[in-house]
């Protein structure tokens, strides 16, 4: 056996054991009631019943009077934000502002400045206190009502990393908890000439013009099959008149397919003849950071002519050093700097992703039979007002009281996680645009290197003080 094969064997090995990441506090059933955000429309008097890791029933507390003694929640109960675009170990730094804007990625990649302000701090952080830094930052992603995210620290070279990403956010490239096989060795995608495993049903690329064409058409190809449900790509990102970003598309699309499954992050750069081809004959996605691009290129992606070519668009923050600190702060950028609409806001964050990532019969939507993955936004809901969700997209996440996952209450106001979870558990607090919430660390990662939400954050600003830096307060917006 080759290295890479020992290194894939050892990583589906440790994934095995963390494929069960849902603490046992989630096997009882239990009612939440209040407004619902429904595929058929917004539920005032609602209520959602839980079983396990999934909904079993969604309705009007009415229909649903067999339920469990239910929970009642103010505000509205959403789907959970899916994330597609992060690059999760990085959200311990603090903003960067380079004071100028750039051509494209390489360009700024390039500076020195980055180097210091986010390289250097951020290996010091990996090499002191990895699984640290992902848990955290799976935190601050819940802080920002994301339930699914991308963008894990992958175990790869470093096995013991796979224990990192359980429990906390569903890690749909790690350790989703979604039904998954992995290929055989010998299937028709790779004939046996040993490619490099699949880790879990999403597969997220930041550079793949610098993949191997071998594992390239491998991941296409698994595309095909199903075994991969989602090939994430970060293309022709940079200013929209830079033609080396605009390049890219041109070189992958001419070198591969555009299957079903296939996402592009960013597509900054991108005209609407490209996005005419993402919708000929197949259904590639576009995942949409807004902010990152206005402050790194000045400007952002053509999504009115993507959407005008059909192509199913998602947001996703990027990052917090130059994009939003979560979805709910870049939901509420893309609405005061974009002025996109608030319902297609929050489908872009829920049902859309779901979908582009072929994962919409598991997640993105309040349905009996999917993964209980929603968001409670304490916020004032008119189903009768023209925009009844815009209370959503102004909300901060102060106003976040709770994220379940699978079932189980990771995180949100202190008083509602201790009616959730059984008497006398463990939480810990943390102070988020001035409201104290907790965060159920019992089956994460965290027990694992038995530290607390305290420990976690000491041991990051220890490796981070190095290099002169500390891990910043959770932004609001």
């Amino acid at each position: 056996m080759d290295v890479s094969a020992s290194i894939a064997a050892r990583v589906i090995a440790s994934l095995m054991i963390v494929g069960s990441w849902l603490d046992p506090a989630a096997a009882d059933d239990w009612t939440i009631a209040g407004t619902l955000l429904t595929p058929s429309g917004i539920v005032t008097d609602g209520a959602i019943t839980i079983s396990g890791q999934k909904i079993a029933a969604v309705g009007t507390s009415a229909t649903l009077a067999s339920a469990p003694t239910s929970i009642k929640v103010p505000g509205i109960v959403l789907p959970g934000f899916i994330d597609l675009h992060n690059h999760l170990t990085w959200n311990i730094l603090p903003r960067w502002l380079p004071g100028r804007t750039f051509a494209d990625r390489y360009e700024w990649q390039d500076t020195a400045e980055y180097d210091r302000f986010l390289v250097t701090p951020h290996t010091l952080a990996l090499n002191a206190a990895a699984c640290e830094s992902e848990i955290y930052a799976e935190i601050k992603a819940l802080a920002g009502g994301a339930t699914s995210v991308v963008g894990s620290l992958l175990p790869i070279g470093h096995p013991e990393n796979a224990k990192c990403a359980k429990g906390l956010a569903r890690n749909l490239d790690m350790a989703s908890g979604l039904p998954f096989t992995q290929p055989a060795t010998n299937d028709q995608c790779n004939k046996g000439v040993g490619s490099d495993a699949l880790l879990d049903v999403v597969d997220y690329e930041v550079f793949p013009l610098e993949l191997p064409h071998a594992r390239l058409d491998y991941l296409l190809c698994e595309l095909g099959t199903g075994n991969l449900r989602s090939l994430i790509v970060h293309l022709s990102e940079g200013n929209p008149r830079d033609s080396s970003a605009h390049r890219e598309f041109t070189m992958l699309s001419k070198s591969s397919s555009l299957p079903p499954g296939l996402i592009f992050v960013h597509g900054t750069a991108l005209r609407s003849e490209d996005f005419a081809k993402m919708t000929d004959g197949t259904s590639v996605g576009l995942v949409w950071s807004p902010r990152s691009n206005d402050e790194l290129y000045g400007s952002t992606t053509n999504v009115a002519a993507a959407r005008l070519a059909n192509v199913t668009v998602s947001i996703a923050p990027d990052w917090s050093p130059s994009g939003s600190a979560g979805v709910l702060q870049e939901i509420g950028y893309a609405a005061r700097h974009h002025f996109v609409a608030s319902e297609k806001l929050i489908e872009m964050a829920t049902t859309a992703p779901a979908k582009m990532s072929r994962l919409d019969a598991y997640i993105g939507s309040l349905e009996p039979g999917k993964f209980a993955d929603f968001v409670v936004v304490d916020a004032k809901i008119d189903p009768n007002a023209k925009k009844p969700l815009d209370p959503v997209v102004k909300a901060t996440p102060a106003d976040i009281k709770l994220v379940v996952v699978g079932g189980q209450a990771v995180y949100g106001d202190p008083t509602l996680l201790a009616q959730l979870l059984p008497q006398g558990t463990k939480l810990d607090t943390l102070t988020v645009c001035g409201s104290q919430k907790a965060v159920y660390l019992g089956q994460s990662g965290a027990v694992e290197l038995r530290k607390s939400l305290s420990d976690i954050q000491a041991t990051i600003n220890a490796a981070l003080a190095k290099a002169g830096s500390s891990i910043p307060d959770i932004e609001c917006y």
